[in-house]
């Protein structure tokens, strides 16, 4: 295909990539790198003294604890159903289909709509926690989304909500395909269910099991606005994640570099990521 044709297909392309996504991109990098504001006159180069204040900001500390919990808890427990639902549904029964359209609700429910619904959920005026308790007499509890203890562990109950299906839903085909003698070779073995998956599953699944589980990993790394409708960050800073930090440094308080630097700073956690996957997909090709 001659250059000029190329171009000619590849220029609707650049033209939503460069002013949506290249040019925002470059321009945060930018700015953790200066002074930038709106309002700021005198432009300079800062070097790296914008990383050095997130980092040391005690209050980015403890968002990167937790996003760091969450993010091992959800993404674990969202492994675990969806092995175990898309397992389930590997044998096929009347209605199947209409299980795996139901299952995927949840996700298909947007991020603010899912904090929304749950914040509603568990309010200790409206929910219907304390409804239910209400049947039995019991007194009215506060939210768990309030509660010092609870409030992240809730929070990630309602990402595990969301996303297990749809892990569930990417590993069923792969499932699907592994050849039929290795679940025969398993069951006149006798093995177990947990044998199963550990002999049949993992091996044969091993790349696709990799690359959904780095997909949930960036996207709970990313996580912002579930927990900004669902808790804002408390109590405390108990669910208080980067992205929440990068909000509240660039829209709240103004502070375009500092925002734009914790972003960035998850956006290296991101690459770090998809260099292991690319090392361990390589190694895996190789062996």
């Amino acid at each position: 295909m001659p250059t000029r044709q190329k171009v000619i297909l590849f220029l609707p392309l650049l033209l939503i990539i460069v002013p949506f996504l290249l040019w925002p991109v470059a321009f945060g990098l930018f700015a953790s790198l200066t002074n930038y504001a709106p309002l700021v006159h005198h432009l300079r180069l800062v070097g790296l003294a914008n990383y050095q204040t997130v980092v040391n900001d005690p209050q980015f500390r403890a968002s990167a604890v937790n996003n760091l919990t969450f993010t091992l808890a959800s993404v674990s427990a969202e492994m675990v159903i969806g092995i175990a639902v898309a397992y389930a549904l590997r044998t096929p029964f009347r209605g199947r289909s209409l299980i795996r359209i139901i299952l995927l609700a949840p996700w298909l429910v947007s991020p603010i709509a899912n904090g929304v619904m749950w914040h509603f959920l568990f309010s200790s005026q409206t929910g219907l926690l304390n409804y239910w308790l209400s049947w039995f007499g019991m007194i009215d509890y506060p939210s768990p989304l309030g509660t010092s203890g609870l409030a992240l562990p809730t929070a990630i109950f309602t990402e595990v909500w969301r996303n297990a299906p749809l892990v569930s839903f990417l590993l069923l085909p792969g499932l699907l395909a592994i050849p039929a003698d290795l679940w025969e070779q398993a069951t006149l073995d006798g093995a177990s269910l947990l044998i199963r998956i550990r002999d049949v599953v993992l091996p044969q699944l091993r790349l696709l099991l990799l690359t959904v589980a780095l997909l949930m990993i960036g996207n709970a790394l990313g996580e912002f606005d579930t927990i900004l409708i669902l808790t804002g960050g408390g109590p405390g800073t108990q669910t208080f994640m980067p992205g929440l930090y990068s909000f509240q440094q660039a829209f709240r308080i103004n502070n375009w570099p500092l925002g734009a630097t914790s972003a960035w700073l998850i956006v290296f956690e991101l690459l770090l990521i998809v260099l292991v996957y690319l090392r361990l997909t390589r190694i895996r090709a190789e062996g």
